[in-house]
């Protein structure tokens, strides 16, 4: 079994890909905090994954607070809900607070929360929506990931990680390499978090801090759920021709296993990497 990062903090992980990456960590005996701003939801996939836990797990311990569940399985691994708004500077600090007085420290980071654009383009997108999705889809990516470089080089040298400080994987999405995949929100939030990626690897880099961002295409997740496409306009018809050359969707699971492989001594030689996960799409 693939050794990774011992306590790895995933965001967006109450469902979808977020939550298809920590189960794949906890198959890992991982110690692993799921964040999500959905509370009831969050609550509802740390019960799911202590119950999928149980074939592989003889005996399982739960202890609930008002704000965080932590279940511990026998095999290591141990998940700890946390309910946070990550575009909040005080509760993504309080994240990195809850994980590490539970765990320790912190060897890895998986920025997944993400939010979609109703596909308009400058000229039809309202302000509102343009710093909602900048707001979830990079500054929170950013105020984690400086929380998580400052933690690093803190714990850096430390067992079981030895000299490597730790590892950040961004999920950003063949929107952040095109520009037709999405809105002008979503499209600029994910070329930001390739930025982000790529500065972060260059700054960090000699410190052993590795950062790297995937960009997937068309997954079988709730990001859509709620969006009103109705007025979506011109760039909406453009993806749709984009659509009908896509191989097909990516599997949240493989996807999930990917990000493990990156945040382990495998991975160990990628940094500053902008890796497409679309079955060939961007390549046509």
């Amino acid at each position: 079994m693939l050794a990774t990062a011992r306590s790895v903090i995933v965001t967006g992980a109450a469902s979808g890909l977020g939550k298809a990456i920590a189960t794949e960590f906890l198959k890992r005996s991982s110690q692993v905090t799921l964040v999500d701003v959905s509370a009831g939801k969050l609550q509802e996939t740390t019960k799911e994954l202590a119950a999928l836990s149980a074939a592989a797990a003889t005996a399982t311990t739960t202890t609930t607070t008002t704000t965080t569940t932590t279940t511990t399985y026998n095999g290591g691994g141990q998940c700890l809900a946390v309910d946070a708004n990550i575009t909040d500077e005080a509760a993504a600090r309080r994240v990195f607070e809850t994980a590490i007085a539970a765990f320790g420290q912190v060897d890895a980071l998986v920025n997944c929360a993400g939010v979609m654009d109703t596909w308009h383009g400058v000229g039809e997108l309202e302000m509102a929506q343009w710093r909602r999705v900048l707001d979830v889809n990079l500054t929170g990516a950013f105020l984690l990931s400086r929380l998580a470089v400052r933690e690093f080089t803190r714990t850096a040298g430390r067992e079981p990680r030895g000299a490597a400080a730790g590892t950040i994987v961004n999920i950003a999405s063949v929107a952040g390499m095109r520009g037709g995949a999405a809105g002008a929100a979503y499209t600029t939030s994910k070329w930001g978090l390739v930025g982000l990626t790529k500065n972060t690897a260059t700054a960090y880099g000699a410190l052993g801090i590795r950062c790297n961002a995937l960009c997937p295409a068309a997954m079988d997740t709730s990001i859509l759920e709620g969006i009103d496409l109705g007025a979506a306009g011109r760039v909406l018809a453009t993806t749709a021709k984009l659509g009908e050359i896509t191989p097909g969707s990516v599997d949240i699971h493989r996807l999930g296993r990917l990000v493990v492989f990156l945040c382990s001594e495998d991975g160990h030689d990628i940094n500053g990497a902008v890796i497409p996960v679309d079955r060939g799409w961007t390549a046509v």
